[in-house]
């Protein structure tokens, strides 16, 4: 936030400070600062990086923000929660947030819907930050239309024998287990009949058929896709009820709408905190060149903006802390596809008023616009949060008492001033 941010309280914005003070001071050192970035970028991180760094982020209270303390979690909220990623997307990389984003999503599923056994092999560890954890969601043909899931799990006895394949799928060459969908009953493209399902890494029949970590941007989480024959998962290891995880993946997504966009602004809050001291002194002419209106013009756009950004997504998180996870679809669609979508176009504007020194890595701005480039599809791409957004925009701006029969016949009466009026009567 660049103004002062009335949509905090005192003690939520001390906890952002606090949070980026121990990022910056106990995380982000001693072999997990500036040069860690680089060999994350360059896909030369190793599992004992990623192990590192969430036993850190575990020891520091970070995963998992809103699961109760009763279960092993820090018992805060989802505002914290949204603040602690903006925090690690600011002090880190967006790669960074992403990881700790998935202990947020993946632990409140866990822990609403799990049972004993995954409350203490799995979220247990996660809140300790002894494993680092993998989300397998999408599929070769299945990502934003997620019922059509071709991976399937036929129960045997007491077990789950789970076939199909998934793609882009970060940390799969370093995630302790998998936390994925499969259909186990119903037709092709049904939201009943998926089931969630952990799934120990080191389980066999399990195959990274292509690496995927070269993307544009995004690098260092060892990205794959991936391979599942005759995997054998224990019945303990269902999430909830057998093909009725459709409403669990819609809550966990609302929040994670939330985590994407704020990592990404915070990211881009960074970008644009360098390139305004760069251009305060950069000088053309004899003079720095934020003395020039296209320059401090595109600056007043960025910070007006990611002010407007932080507070959809606050406003969305706080809906979610009253009401719950299965609330607020339409706050938080919109967050998301906002935020994203500017957290892009913030990274691009300042490479373009720093020119081309931005396009080189003496600056972490680059990095920047190629991450956050991903955060307008992570999640649900922007066109869908549009698509969500207007059904429920749709529903609480229209009336009722709206006459149609004045559609067309605007000359007879004013629809909107005078809308339980007779209607017009006909021509003929």
């Amino acid at each position: 936030m660049i103004g002062k941010d009335t949509s905090l309280t005192p003690e939520e914005r001390q906890y952002l400070a606090d949070t980026i003070e121990t990022l910056e001071t106990e995380v982000f050192v001693d072999g997990l600062g500036s040069d860690h970035f680089g060999a994350l970028d360059d896909n030369e991180e190793s599992q004992a990086d990623w192990a590192e760094y969430v036993r850190r982020m575990g020891e520091a209270d970070l995963t998992g923000i809103a699961v109760p303390e009763s279960h092993g979690g820090p018992g805060g909220s989802f505002v914290e929660t949204v603040l602690a990623e903006q925090a690690i997307g600011y002090a880190g990389t967006i790669v960074h947030a992403c990881q700790v984003s998935l202990s947020q999503h993946i632990g409140q599923t866990m822990y609403q819907h799990g049972d004993e056994h995954i409350h203490e092999a799995y979220l247990r560890p996660i809140l300790d930050g002894e494993v680092v954890v993998s989300q397998a969601y999408t599929e070769p043909s299945s990502g934003t239309d997620l019922p059509s899931i071709g991976t399937t799990a036929e129960q045997a006895g007491d077990e789950w024998i789970l076939n199909g394949e998934k793609r882009f799928i970060d940390f799969a060459q370093y995630g302790d287990f998998y936390f994925l969908p499969a259909r186990t009953s119903g037709d092709d493209g049904d939201r009943e009949g998926i089931s969630l399902f952990v799934v120990d890494a080191d389980t066999d029949g399990i195959d990274i058929r292509d690496d995927m970590s070269d993307w544009h941007g995004f690098r260092g989480t060892g990205a794959a896709w991936m391979a599942f024959e005759n995997v054998h998962v224990p019945d303990a290891n269902l999430v909830g009820e057998a093909g009725g995880a459709w409403p669990y993946m819609n809550q966990e997504l609302n929040l994670e709408h939330l985590t994407v966009a704020r990592y990404c602004l915070g990211a881009s809050q960074k970008a644009l905190e360098v390139a305004a001291d760069y251009t305060e002194n950069r000088e053309v002419n004899d003079r720095p060149i934020s003395d020039y209106q296209a320059v401090n013009h595109e600056v007043a756009e960025m910070a007006t903006k990611l002010d407007a950004a932080y507070m959809l997504n606050t406003r969305a998180a706080r809906v979610l802390d009253e009401d719950g996870l299965s609330a607020g679809r339409m706050e938080s669609a919109m967050a998301k596809w906002y935020g994203n979508d500017l957290a892009h176009e913030m990274a691009d504007d300042c490479i373009q008023i720093m020119g081309g020194i931005a396009t080189t890595d003496n600056y972490p701005i680059e990095r920047t616009q190629r991450d956050v480039r991903a955060g307008r599809f992570l999640g649900g791409a922007s066109e869908v949060m549009k698509s969500i957004t207007q059904h429920y925009a749709y529903k609480t701006l229209t009336s009722d008492e709206f006459n149609p029969a004045y559609v067309g016949n605007e000359l007879d009466e004013v629809p909107w001033r005078d809308a339980k009026a007779s209607p017009p009567a006909d021509d003929d």
